[in-house]
């Protein structure tokens, strides 16, 4: 019976160890900008109104395990960024400065593969010079007492105000948001 057990859970474990498959995690913004509660990368919409063809955007942190709001990095290959609840992956339109992020099916594209440096840059891997950045300026009133939002894209990180690039992945509820 026990060896029934394991043989069972190894199916189910081992296919999310060869994957790379890790706990799902908020992208956070480190500096809070115009918002004291936070900006995270955010697919549009919410249920049953989320915009799976909308550009992705910064939005106020939620509450930590919002659906539209967790990640898993390095998933299903490495350097890709997967939603389990679209089951898409962040790609870019192209590997210039100004490209929108969207959630696309995975595929072996290098337009989905994201490395997270050493100072919290989400960097294209083919083109390290490009990060993912949240638009300068104000965020927009986005639903909810205090929601705020602001468009995303790629930017050329030598040309845009670190912290508009400068991310971090909150792992736990204990840790979010500000730590």
């Amino acid at each position: 019976m026990k060896s029934s057990l394991f043989r069972f859970l190894s199916l189910l474990v081992l296919p999310c160890a060869i994957h790379g498959q890790s706990e799902e995690v908020m992208i956070r913004l480190v500096d809070s900008l115009d918002e004291p509660e936070f900006y995270c990368v955010d697919i549009p919409g919410f249920g049953k109104n989320v915009q799976l063809e909308a550009p992705l955007m910064a939005h106020t942190l939620k509450r930590f395990g919002s659906a539209d709001e967790m990640w898993i990095m390095n998933y299903p290959s490495e350097g890709q960024i997967y939603s389990s609840s679209t089951k898409r992956c962040i790609e870019v339109g192209s590997a210039t400065s100004g490209a929108k992020l969207r959630l696309k099916k995975p595929s072996d594209s290098p337009l989905q593969r994201f490395d997270l440096t050493d100072k919290g840059a989400l960097v294209l891997m083919a083109h390290p010079e490009l990060g993912m950045a949240v638009a300068a300026g104000n965020g927009t009133q986005a639903g909810g007492r205090s929601h705020l939002r602001r468009d995303m894209n790629l930017k050329k990180l030598s040309e845009t105000d670190q912290a508009l690039v400068t991310w971090k992945l909150v792992t736990s509820a204990a840790t979010w948001p500000k730590n």
